[in-house]
Protein backbone atom coordinates (compact mmCIF):
# COMPACT_ATOMS: atom_id res chain seq x y z
CA UNK A 1 0.00 0.00 0.00
CA UNK A 2 2.62 2.44 0.69
CA UNK A 3 4.56 1.47 -2.39
CA UNK A 4 1.95 2.71 -4.44
CA UNK A 5 1.70 5.60 -2.69
CA UNK A 6 5.03 6.68 -3.10
CA UNK A 7 4.45 5.79 -6.60
CA UNK A 8 1.57 8.08 -7.28
CA UNK A 9 3.68 10.77 -5.86
CA UNK A 10 6.41 10.29 -7.57
CA UNK A 11 4.29 10.16 -10.86
CA UNK A 12 2.24 13.69 -9.54
CA UNK A 13 6.09 14.82 -9.15
CA UNK A 14 7.12 13.85 -12.20
CA UNK A 15 4.30 15.35 -14.43
CA UNK A 16 4.65 19.07 -12.48
CA UNK A 17 8.31 18.80 -12.86
CA UNK A 18 7.79 17.67 -16.42
CA UNK A 19 6.35 21.08 -17.20
CA UNK A 20 3.21 19.90 -18.64
CA UNK A 21 0.92 21.95 -16.28
CA UNK A 22 2.19 25.12 -16.50
CA UNK A 23 -1.24 26.47 -17.57
CA UNK A 24 -2.02 25.75 -14.63
CA UNK A 25 1.00 26.09 -12.31
CA UNK A 26 3.02 29.19 -13.82
CA UNK A 27 5.43 26.45 -13.17
CA UNK A 28 7.77 26.34 -16.39
CA UNK A 29 9.67 22.86 -15.56
CA UNK A 30 12.09 20.46 -17.61
CA UNK A 31 10.46 21.18 -20.85
CA UNK A 32 10.94 24.77 -21.10
CA UNK A 33 14.41 24.54 -19.37
CA UNK A 34 15.53 22.64 -22.00
CA UNK A 35 14.17 25.16 -24.68
CA UNK A 36 15.89 28.07 -23.08
CA UNK A 37 19.53 26.31 -22.63
CA UNK A 38 18.85 25.73 -26.38
CA UNK A 39 18.31 29.11 -27.02
CA UNK A 40 21.11 30.12 -24.58
CA UNK A 41 23.56 28.01 -26.48
CA UNK A 42 22.61 29.87 -30.43
CA UNK A 43 22.79 33.05 -28.54
CA UNK A 44 26.33 32.37 -27.31
CA UNK A 45 27.37 31.03 -30.71
CA UNK A 46 26.06 34.11 -32.51
CA UNK A 47 27.86 37.02 -29.97
CA UNK A 48 31.22 34.44 -30.65
CA UNK A 49 30.38 34.98 -33.88
CA UNK A 50 29.58 38.90 -33.71
CA UNK A 51 32.60 39.34 -31.63
CA UNK A 52 34.63 38.14 -34.57
CA UNK A 53 33.22 40.62 -36.84
CA UNK A 54 34.51 43.45 -34.34
CA UNK A 55 37.76 42.38 -34.66
CA UNK A 56 37.98 41.97 -38.11
CA UNK A 57 36.33 45.31 -38.62
CA UNK A 58 38.45 46.95 -35.85
CA UNK A 59 41.81 45.34 -37.99
CA UNK A 60 40.44 47.01 -41.01
CA UNK A 61 39.58 50.07 -39.54
CA UNK A 62 43.34 50.41 -38.19
CA UNK A 63 44.59 49.46 -41.54
CA UNK A 64 42.68 51.77 -43.34
CA UNK A 65 43.49 54.80 -40.62
CA UNK A 66 47.67 54.55 -41.87
CA UNK A 67 47.40 53.70 -44.93
CA UNK A 68 46.73 56.88 -47.06
CA UNK A 69 46.45 54.47 -50.01
CA UNK A 70 44.24 51.91 -48.98
CA UNK A 71 41.75 55.36 -47.79
CA UNK A 72 41.89 56.28 -51.47
CA UNK A 73 40.76 53.02 -52.70
CA UNK A 74 37.71 52.48 -50.39
CA UNK A 75 36.84 55.86 -51.05
CA UNK A 76 37.07 55.43 -54.96
CA UNK A 77 35.03 51.82 -54.12
CA UNK A 78 32.43 53.46 -52.04
CA UNK A 79 31.72 56.59 -54.49
CA UNK A 80 32.10 54.32 -57.63
CA UNK A 81 34.69 56.34 -59.09
CA UNK A 82 37.95 54.98 -60.90
CA UNK A 83 41.34 56.66 -60.37
CA UNK A 84 43.05 57.49 -63.95
CA UNK A 85 44.76 54.73 -64.10
CA UNK A 86 42.76 51.99 -63.06
CA UNK A 87 40.47 50.33 -65.60
CA UNK A 88 37.28 49.08 -65.27
CA UNK A 89 34.98 46.37 -66.64
CA UNK A 90 31.44 46.38 -66.37
CA UNK A 91 29.93 42.98 -66.44
CA UNK A 92 26.76 43.49 -65.73
CA UNK A 93 23.60 42.79 -68.11
CA UNK A 94 21.50 45.09 -69.65
CA UNK A 95 17.87 44.89 -70.77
Amino acid sequence: MTNKIWLAIFGLWLIFISGIPSGLTGSPGLIQLISLKGLLNAKEQQVIQLKDEVTRLEVQSTLLEKSHIAQRREIRRTLGYAAPDELIFDFSVTP
